[in-house]
């Protein structure tokens, strides 16, 4: 995780797999011709990529469509460096396997100038494109390029590479070191078999070896059209989506029907990476084709705050990727979908709530303890107490784990309070027990404690056993009570009994009628999410759980999510992101005021107020009639929209007059008042 540390010492830009290609019709970039569609998309993106002046930019191969062999590699290639003069900063290239021939493998044919990589095709890539490996120094870090398709190839220039690698790397020793290549070591584990997107033994034991050997804190590689991550023995490694297409054969890690051109042009999950370099490591930031949200942010920045996201939904899926194409029918490929992380990342989420079964299960328990090792906590929830496996799970995780939730029939808690009080002796994690009660229909169930149960919290506090048990509760705040308000009533209510809470504040519910993609669903969402984001931030000693992470579009239970099935943002998941870079990291003095037009979450922080402002639900009145100070209802200050991202300097007088009138609510809004 990296620290608060402030503005990073520089930036660089990371694209892929561009594919400038003829054959999907022409324009004429200047006098050259080349791909229509893909071509628009690349000097749509580079203008984008220029004008946020990173310190050089760096492209991960598959530069042109056409291969060494077509007769439009040259010309492509001309077409590539003409659009590629809008840089006025280094652009630095790797080689792909469409530029210098594919990778050795076995349903291919040996050395061969027409499909894989020979001393001639890297002669031509070199004559278009340049050197085919090199490193270059920025501050105090070393930039390695190398050429992917050499690795297990048997010419001779592998075994330069490999040589000039490992010299160049200890000329360098103890300097931070990146590396870029075309194709991923491998995309989930570092035993899987080899098949067309990774690179196979025994160089990529060799490699792996080799950067562990040398401290290598990134490796960044393209070649997949789609985004994963690994974490191995301190280096990073990223596979970078396309800005391009998206390889369809990857939708297998959705339970969805493609969308246009077969999945192809998901423009979401196109784009290109940015990354922050800080003293204490680096952050990577994917910057989507579709969208021009202009606040960046992560999980593995210390922004603070205690939000915490209920991975109801699966996580870590696994899917078996069959590709259209006859070199990878002889194996089977199974691959883990990563979207859901880089969802959770981009909004800046470090906390999660999982069931216990993924600790239980080998492969997702390696997963969480990766994510440990990045500095993200868990909440554990399960039915009952833990069994001994459970229990060993549980510590196996350490520190990792920082609370578990025991859920039980509530008039099964009398039968817990002795065996939770020894599991609470040998722990050192905290233990919250969750009620659970079935409807009278007896179709359904609800979980959490309720300020309005008077009778189940009257038999919890007068029972001094149980504070001997358990650390506290897990509260529910009910969809028709605001955040903010669900948080004050329990926290009056467990005030000075040593209790602490969780608190679960449910978009996802029961709606017969309307649809998750129904406006006022949607907006009721988003003002709930956004109100319990800034309840963590003031709060970060209580887990605000939220659960409407994806969207849910089927059965009784629906909600508009914060992603949609295929991962990709929607509203809630900009406002989240808007609110982790924007917020103060401490914010104090939280109080609520409801007008005529708003409900608004004012708090303190050292520079002044910061106003959540979210529309309610009764029209707008010409009546301003707001409770707020007169200073705070003139002050002039930054709004910003947490949806679009759009700024605008004003006060809030002037936004409640804006506001009188139109038709439907605007998204949630953030007004910060800095101090005279």
């Amino acid at each position: 995780m990296i620290g608060d540390t402030g503005r990073p010492l520089f930036s660089f830009a990371i694209i892929a797999d561009t594919h400038i290609t003829d054959e999907e019709g022409r324009v004429i970039v200047d006098s050259y011709q080349t791909g229509k569609n893909v071509a628009s998309v690349y000097c749509d993106l580079i203008e984008r990529v220029s004008s946020m002046e990173p310190a050089f930019v760096v492209h991960l191969g598959d530069i042109t469509h056409p291969t060494p062999n077509s007769p439009d590699y040259g010309e492509t290639a001309l077409a590539f460096h003409k659009a590629s003069e809008i840089f006025s900063m280094p652009y630095y290239l790797v080689p792909g396997n469409h530029d210098v021939g594919e990778k050795i493998f076995p349903a291919l044919p040996k050395p061969d100038q027409q499909v894989t990589i020979t001393r001639y095709n890297i002669d031509l890539y070199e004559q278009h494109f340049g050197r085919q490996r090199f490193s270059f120094q920025h501050q105090d870090c070393l930039f390695i390029v190398v050429n992917s398709m050499l690795i297990n190839s048997g010419l001779e220039e592998e075994q330069e590479q490999w040589d000039w690698l490992e010299q160049t790397l200890q000329v360098r020793a103890g300097d931070r070191v990146f590396v870029f290549s075309h194709y991923p070591l491998y995309l989930s584990a570092k035993d899987e078999l080899a098949h067309y997107d990774n690179v196979d033994e025994p160089g990529r034991s060799r490699m792996l070896d080799l950067l562990q050997r040398f401290n290598v804190e990134g490796f960044y590689a393209g070649h997949v059209h789609n985004f994963f991550y690994n974490y191995l023995n301190g280096m990073h490694q990223f596979v970078l989506p396309s800005t391009s297409i998206v390889r369809h054969d990857y939708l297998e890690f959705f339970r969805i029907t493609s969308n246009r051109e077969m999945g192809r042009f998901d423009t979401a999950k196109t784009g290109f990476f940015w990354i922050d370099v800080f003293a204490d490591g680096h952050v990577p930031h994917l910057v989507r084709t579709n969208g021009e949200h202009r606040h960046l942010t992560h999980s593995w920045r210390n922004h603070g705050g205690s939000l915490t996201m209920d991975l109801r939904m699966p996580w870590c899926d696994e899917a078996d990727i069959s590709t259209p194409w006859g070199v990878e029918i002889f194996e089977r490929k199974l691959v883990r979908n990563d979207y859901p992380l880089s969802a959770l990342w981009e909004m800046g989420i470090r906390n999660f709530r999982i069931s216990i079964s993924d600790i239980t299960n080998a492969r997702l328990s390696t997963r969480v303890a990766q994510l440990m090792g990045l500095g993200h906590k868990f909440t554990v929830v399960m039915f009952g107490m833990p069994n001994e496996d459970r229990r060993a799970a549980l510590a196996s995780h350490g520190k990792g784990i920082t609370a578990i939730e025991v859920v039980a029939l509530f008039s099964e808690w009398q039968g817990l309070i002795e065996p939770l009080a020894k599991l609470r002796e040998h722990s050192d994690y905290q233990i919250y027990l969750n009620p659970v009660r079935p409807e009278v229909q007896g179709w359904t169930s609800h979980h959490g404690l309720h300020t309005d149960l008077v009778e189940e919290i009257d038999w919890v506090l007068s029972r001094p056993d149980l504070g001997q048990a358990v650390d506290g509760f897990v509260f529910g705040v009910r969809q028709d009570v605001r955040p903010y308000d669900g948080f004050e009533a329990v926290g009056g209510i467990l005030n000075g009994t040593g209790y602490q809470f969780i608190l679960h504040v449910p978009c996802v519910g029961f709606d017969p009628i309307s649809a998750p993609t129904d406006e006022a669903s949607r907006m009721h969402e988003l003002t709930r999410v956004a109100e319990a984001a800034v309840l963590a931030r003031a709060n970060p000693s209580v887990s605000v759980v939220v659960d409407n992470f994806v969207q849910l579009d089927r059965g009784y239970f629906n909600c508009y999510g914060l992603v949609d099935r295929l991962y990709n943002p929607q509203d809630g998941s900009r406002v989240l992101s808007s609110l982790d870079h924007l917020l103060p990291r401490h914010l104090t003095n939280p109080s609520t005021y409801e007008t005529k037009q708003y409900r608004i979450v004012v708090t303190e922080c050292d520079t002044g107020q910061v106003l959540l402002i979210v529309a309610k639900n009764e029209t707008a009145s010409t009546e301003p009639n707001d409770h707020l100070s007169d200073k705070v209802f003139n002050q002039q200050g930054r709004l910003v929209n947490l949806v679009t991202g759009e700024e605008w300097d004003t006060n809030y007088r002037t936004l409640s007059e804006k506001i009188v009138g139109e038709d439907k609510p605007p998204p949630p809004m953030l007004l910060t008042l800095n101090q005279d």
